[in-house]
């Protein structure tokens, strides 16, 4: 890094234009020369053919510099070629440095001599002094020529994790006065958290809940019995002086609707939207962006110091400061356990909160080094056994753990720790979550166990909800969720809602207090009122969909009862057209022809299925709907990806909870075989035993044998011992469904039987169905069918019988790959294109149901849009 800012200052002085350029796993082109070179860091592979593509676009260049110190990804032949082209007939100074590195000295010796540019190796060893050293560096490099007549120098830095042998955290840029001492706050707030605030604050607490308002004038209805009428008789009064409302728990109530109240209750309302504005502003700055409010009297803070956090060693230090300036002074006792691989603590107990611990803690902080997977369960048990060994006889104790990843544990068994740990104490767990860019950090270390942000979160969530704590996720861009802001937003959001409950048809008393001596006029006024016909809308407005985020495991057709266009109520002619909007001609008899309404010129026309109709609809409508069905499709696209991912390409989705899975080894299966064994392994792990289903496996050919006699829980023992009998497998004979069918269905307790077949059974199709039908009267047993690499319609219509008479599913995996190509373009590219991409014909229920559910979106898409 150094070398490259003596050459900006002593070598580029005379240069019209300069452009530097970094290389390593992404390309990163900045303007700012000198400071960008000081904050050069090392990270991914030297990925020099994507530097190349990038700076040979650039029409002036006529200067290149590479500076290269470890091996490239690609080969020599593909490097060279793509050079050899680009820079035919152009007249272009190309230079290639190796800096300190012997490895890849050969293979661009042999790319320059190619090419035809120079070449110069260069090693700092024997070289005196950081200015001797760039001078030495450079000085081989240029000739008075270059210098003079260059007017756009490109110069390529492979900055790549072999490249810098010094720490990541050396190179990352630093806040200011970042290693100076502690400048301590004492909290001026009183520490609670949001749910604790709103005791006080809140909407029940202020006496200002919409029915505490009514209440004062809510009367239920009187009914009484007359005599003379034989029958029960209710009161009218309501009908003229009251309104009707439905109260909270469910029965009506006639309301006195006193409008000078109700204004002024607006105004309230109002005033405490501010306040609740005003609080949640107020949680989302200084340290409490990152940690939420700290409250406890006795905190211990455990910190993620992974191999995967060392591009953020910076960020997670200066957040740790924060915390100790601005909200550990009035605590008691405090204590910080650092944790990678191993458990750092900064003290073995929790010690006093004062001025010269925190100050302590902080120059313990600043010496921290990442390295290693994330071992959390082990400080958790440091913190819990250690720190907290006395828990049940203090009060206001918190763990708070500021984190990038999901732990190396699995999440049910932290779960299971925090929730006997935190079970009758006043103990709870909070997690802070950091998150970070997705992409491997510079280490190229690889955590061992990946989840996406979300999953992360959601797996948090678990941890903190078994610990009775709070769930903070932040990142650079601001605060994703908080469970303290989300307690204050749902408040706002039921203050905001009533408002438009206030503003009802006045009543008759209403209206009388507010015009004197006018008694009997109003009471008149209220039969008017009563009179008035009730208008009927012939469209609907377009509601907001709510779609679940998680998968839910369930066959397509149940999935979509729930979330189909239909039930979600986004079919586009039930929302822009009614009844009244059909274009009609009426016979005019003294005209003796068909006439059209005058309206018919004013609105324009639009075919749906054949019935010529108006279109009475805004332009923000549309907006609207294009914007919701946009978001249903995404959720589309999401769940047939997850449809078409792991064992489920191949097996389909394990519904029930005691299964068995019947594999087909007749000899025509012999070259798919293996395969077949690997997805079933991952079928065992990825469905059987995450979702704790019983479960026997069953081959059959010529005849069958079963790997239990009954069915077995999923644990790690059974399902290696599965594993090991599916690896066994040999091809031979023909392919005998019935007794494999018969066989499986004698299990006791089972539910459901998934097949998998290449073919036709050696016995009659009708034969099986008929035998199965009558077993199947005896116990209500699903069979789903799953067809592989079969070509023979017969066999595959036999495959659907077979599943429909049962109750179950056909599924095959063809056209899978297709499916997800197309399923990721459309999210990438969008859905303006009606005919492409389109997904291929999928003969499986589950995949057929969801992607003609997807065509129909796209339909009503691109309708709405050319309406607008």
């Amino acid at each position: 890094m150094h070398f490259s800012l003596c050459l900006i200052d002593e070598q580029l002085c005379y240069k019209k234009q300069l452009y530097c350029l970094s290389f390593g796993t992404e390309i990163s082109p900045l303007w700012e020369t000198r400071q960008w070179v000081q904050q050069l860091a090392p990270g991914g592979g030297c990925n020099l053919l994507k530097a190349l593509k990038h700076v040979f676009t650039m029409k002036k260049l006529n200067s290149l510099v590479i500076i290269v110190g470890s091996c490239t990804d690609q080969p020599l032949e593909i490097l060279a070629d793509y050079a050899q082209q680009c820079m035919l007939g152009r007249k272009l100074l190309a230079h290639v440095v190796i800096y300190d590195c012997s490895s890849p000295a050969a293979v661009l010796k042999n790319l320059a001599e190619l090419v035809r540019v120079r070449y110069h190796c260069y090693s700092s060893k024997g070289e005196v002094g950081d200015s001797q050293r760039g001078k030495g560096f450079f000085s081989h490099l240029f000739d008075d020529s270059l210098l003079l007549e260059g007017k756009l120098l490109i110069i390529c830095i492979e900055v790549s994790t072999e490249f810098a042998n010094t720490a990541t955290s050396s190179f990352l840029p630093k806040p200011p006065k970042h290693e100076g001492p502690l400048v301590i706050q004492t909290p001026c707030f009183l520490a609670k958290t949001s749910t604790d605030w709103l005791k006080t604050n809140g909407l029940k607490a202020k006496k200002l809940n919409l029915y505490q308002v009514l209440a004062p004038n809510a009367f239920s209805p009187v009914e009484e019995f007359v005599p003379i009428l034989q029958k029960t008789v209710s009161s009218t009064l309501h009908e003229k002086v009251m309104m009707q409302f439905e109260w909270h728990d469910g029965t009506m109530k006639n309301i006195h609707v006193d409008l000078p109240v109700l204004y002024n209750y607006q105004k309230l309302l109002a005033k405490m939207v501010r306040i609740y504005e005003k609080q949640i502003d107020w949680l989302s700055v200084a340290s409490r962006r990152i940690w939420g409010n700290v409250y406890e009297k006795r905190v211990v803070i455990l910190v993620d110091i992974s191999a995967t956090n060392s591009m953020y060693i910076i960020h997670i230090q200066h957040y740790l400061r924060l915390l100790l300036e601005e909200q550990m002074s009035d605590k008691d006792y405090f204590n910080i356990i650092a944790f990678g691989s191993d458990i750092v603590p900064w003290q073995l107990e929790l010690v006093p909160s004062q001025p010269e611990n925190l100050q302590k803690a902080w120059r313990w902080v600043l010496s921290l080094q990442c390295r290693g997977s994330r071992n959390f369960m082990s400080a958790l048990r440091q913190a819990v056994e250690v720190d907290f060994k006395y828990k049940d006889k203090h009060k206001s104790q918190g763990l708070y753990l500021l984190t990038t990843g999901i732990p190396d544990q699995e999440t049910h068994l932290i779960s299971t720790y925090v929730a006997e740990a935190c079970r009758g104490f006043d103990l709870q767990l909070h997690v802070c979550l950091f998150s970070v860019m997705e992409d491997v950090d510079s280490s190229g270390i690889i955590p061992a166990r990946y989840a996406n942000p979300t999953e992360t979160a959601i797996a948090f969530k678990e941890i903190v909800h078994a610990a009775n704590g709070r769930f903070h996720w932040f990142g650079e861009a601001g605060i994703f969720e908080s469970d303290d802001i989300t307690v204050i937003v749902v408040c706002v959001a039921e203050k905001r809602k009533p408002q438009k409950l206030l503003s009802p048809k006045p009543t008759a008393l209403s209206l009388a207090r507010m015009v004197p001596n006018t008694t009997l006029f109003i009471f008149l006024l209220g039969t008017v009122y009563r009179k008035y016909p009730k208008t009927t809308c012939t469209r609907k407005s377009v509601p907001s969909v709510t779609l679940p985020k998680k998968e839910e495991i369930c066959s397509s057709k149940e999935w979509l009862t729930k979330y189909s266009i239909k039930k979600l109520k986004l079919e586009l002619p039930r929302l822009m057209f009614g009844p009244s909007c059909t274009h009609r001609k009426k016979i005019v008899e003294s005209l003796h022809k068909k006439v059209s309404a005058k309206y018919c010129t004013i609105f324009p026309s639009v075919e749906v299925n054949g019935v010529v109709k108006h279109l009475q609809v805004q332009s923000k409508e549309l907006e609207i709907y294009t914007e919701q069905m946009e978001k249903v499709l995404q959720r589309y696209l999401q769940r047939i990806q997850w449809l078409l991912s792991g064992s489920r390409r191949l097996f389909g989705t394990i519904l029930e909870a005691n299964v068995c899975v019947l594999i087909d080894t007749s000899g025509s299966m012999d070259p798919y075989l293996p395969h077949i064994t690997k997805e079933l392994a991952s079928l065992i792990w990825e469905q059987l035993r995450k979702n704790e289903v019983r479960f026997n496996l069953l081959r059959f050919s010529e005849n069958t044998e079963s790997w239990r006699e009954y069915l077995v829980e999923a644990t790690d023992k059974t399902c290696h011992d599965a594993v090991q009998w599916v690896s066994k497998f040999h091809a031979h004979g023909n392919t005998c469904i019935l007794m494999a069918l018969q066989k499986a269905l004698s299990f006791q307790d089972i539910e459901a039987l998934y097949v998998l077949t290449d073919g036709k059974p050696d016995t009659s199709c009708s034969l099986i169905l008929k035998e199965i039908e009558s077993l199947r009267k005896k116990q209500d047993i699903k069979i789903h069918t799953i067809s592989f690499s079969c070509a023979d319609r017969e066999a595959n219509e036999f495959l659907k019988k077979l599943a429909s008479q049962t109750g179950g599913r056909y599924h095959c995996s063809f056209g899978d790959v297709d499916g997800q190509l197309a399923a990721h373009r459309m999210l990438m590219e969008g859905f303006d294109d009606e005919d492409d991409p389109v997904f291929p014909y999928f003969e499986g229920d589950d995949l057929k149901k969801l992607t003609e559910e997807v065509a129909k979106a796209r339909s009503f898409l691109k309708q709405a849009k050319s309406l607008r």
